[in-house]
């Protein structure tokens, strides 16, 4: 039987991660700064008072803590592990955790940088994205043990280098949760009255206000931890930038400029009429839904 400890695994990410690897039949133990010993009483786990104790006897260690905590706890934990055992982190952002793990990681200890794309709220792994960052030389047999563990559970597995996954991420993370962020802060600067908006939403509208909800629905905590990615302030740099020349040319009437840069934004991006399809598909899906709500509603009035 694998043995697994999970520091932060009193957290919503660390719980997820102790559930699953619970119901994988593997003994899991959990470890967090507040002490929480009911979170792991209602998992089914075990709850690491000695947590150094518990690193030397332990198969795998997750790191499950904040992203601005990680580096400190990998420094502090890496080098009590025993050889043959693996450290894998599942923050954010895979630089500089990564670059702990190969540092401080005794020899014969492996190393696995691992992101699962999508949040604790998720019931299953089964059409998720998990990327995993391994290290040449550090990363072995555990590799291939974690990646047909999660693909037997219908996880979709990417491999990058942790480089190129902070810059990837810088976007699809910190610059689209930026823009969501910044709208419901703009939102909220306007005074706008959202619930009433929604009398008059058309089906695009309601779906990217719902997904602004969604953003605003969850921790800050993490949030704020998920633009402390080294990359991503390039990318929010280039967002504001852009936002204000776009601003000026619409504040101006500069209306053949601002068709202009929506061309040149349209001819980068490629595909947008496959986007637009698909959006098409995810509008309709909801038009469906709604629908079918009301008529439900409908017949239970009856």
């Amino acid at each position: 039987m694998v043995r697994i400890l999970i520091l932060g695994g009193t957290g919503e990410t660390g719980s997820w991660f102790a559930r699953y690897f619970r119901e994988k039949g593997w003994e899991v133990a959990v470890w967090g700064p507040s002490g929480r010993v009911e979170v792991a009483e209602r998992l089914g786990v075990h709850y690491a008072h000695d947590m150094m104790a518990e690193v030397e006897r332990s198969d795998v260690l997750l790191i499950s803590v904040p992203i601005e905590k990680t580096v400190d706890v990998i420094r502090q934990v890496a080098p009590r592990m025993r050889p043959g055992s693996l450290i894998m982190d599942v923050t954010s952002v895979k630089s500089g955790p990564v670059r702990a793990m190969k540092t401080y990681a005794p020899q014969g200890v492996e190393v696995l940088g691992t992101h699962p794309m999508f949040g604790p709220t998720m019931p299953s792994l089964s059409g998720q994205t998990v990327i995993l960052t391994p290290v040449e030389k550090k990363t072995g047999v555990w590799l291939e043990r974690i990646r047909s563990l999660f693909e037997a559970d219908g996880a979709k597995i990417e491999i990058l280098e942790a480089e190129e996954h902070d810059e990837i991420m810088a976007v699809v993370q910190a610059l689209t949760h930026f823009a969501y962020i910044s709208i419901g802060a703009a939102l909220k600067a306007l005074d706008f009255d959202v619930q009433r908006s929604q009398r008059f939403m058309s089906p695009v509208y309601e779906i990217m206000i719902d997904f602004v909800g969604r953003i605003l629905d969850q921790s800050p905590d993490l949030y704020a931890s998920i633009q402390m990615n080294p990359k991503a302030a390039l990318a929010r740099q280039a967002f504001v930038a852009e936002s204000m020349r776009l601003c000026e040319k619409a504040d101006s009437g500069d209306t053949e400029g601002f068709k202009q840069t929506m061309r040149q934004a349209a001819l980068h991006y490629g595909g947008t009429h496959e986007a637009l399809q698909r959006s098409d598909r995810v509008i309709n899906a909801r038009i469906r839904d709604k629908e079918r709500d009301k008529k439900s509603g409908g017949d239970q009035d009856d």
